[in-house]
């Protein structure tokens, strides 16, 4: 088996399951629970096939509180870590009485475990930085939207038949194809249908000069 096998299977991201978070510098951050799904679907049910051990807490210097988690995959002797996750303990804006956050164990919890399934490869992207580069983002968005779209075969085909038209008749024919899925395409599959609408106009031009 390829050392990179697991890798290159979970490492892509989702982009409906992150988001852009305008601290320490800004960063992109992962659906906790999109994770745990990924991580379902590569070892099957949390618990049994996969899972984690958390440790006592530690509270370190600033109000922060440290979780030291460890994961296991396949048997819960075969495990690495801990990964300790970081949380505030309590948070306010300047000159205010800082609020205890009640849900700093969870964050903390949940930071370890994001850090540990990364060094397994999953949603590697995103630590990698290539979320970073918004043509990586759409051109993520577009393979997400095409894996999921049951028209992608008769969309190939109308694209093979644009590109081999040689008249506006056989383009607008090309086009018509898809006369009974249009409005199926621009509602649940924006990017398919623009970018065939991107095309036959390309082609268009082509054809008019």
């Amino acid at each position: 088996m390829s050392n990179m096998k697991l890798w290159d299977a979970v490492s892509k991201t989702d982009p409906k399951y992150t988001k852009k978070v305008n601290q320490r510098g800004g960063f992109t951050a992962i659906d906790a629970h999109y994770q745990v799904q990924e991580a379902t679907k590569a070892f099957g049910s949390v618990g049994i096939y996969w899972g984690y051990d958390v440790g006592a807490p530690i509270f370190g210097p600033h109000d922060l509180l440290l979780i030291p988690v460890t994961l296991w995959v396949g048997d819960r002797r075969n495990t690495f870590g801990p990964q300790y996750g970081c949380a505030a303990i309590a948070s306010g804006k300047a000159g205010q009485e800082p609020r205890p956050d009640t849900d700093a164990a969870k964050k903390a919890t949940t930071d370890a475990i994001t850090k540990l399934l990364s060094h397994l490869g999953f949603n590697a992207d995103v630590f990698l930085g290539k979320f970073d580069d918004n043509k990586y983002v759409a051109d993520r968005k577009r393979e997400v939207e095409a894996a999921s779209n049951p028209h992608t075969e008769q969309i190939d085909k109308v694209m093979s038949v644009m590109k081999e038209a040689e008249t506006m008749d056989d383009l607008n024919k090309a086009i018509g194809l898809l006369s009974g899925i249009k409005d199926e395409l621009k509602q649940k599959y924006g990017g398919a249908y623009q970018g065939v609408v991107n095309y036959y106009t390309t082609r268009k031009k082509e054809i008019e000069q």
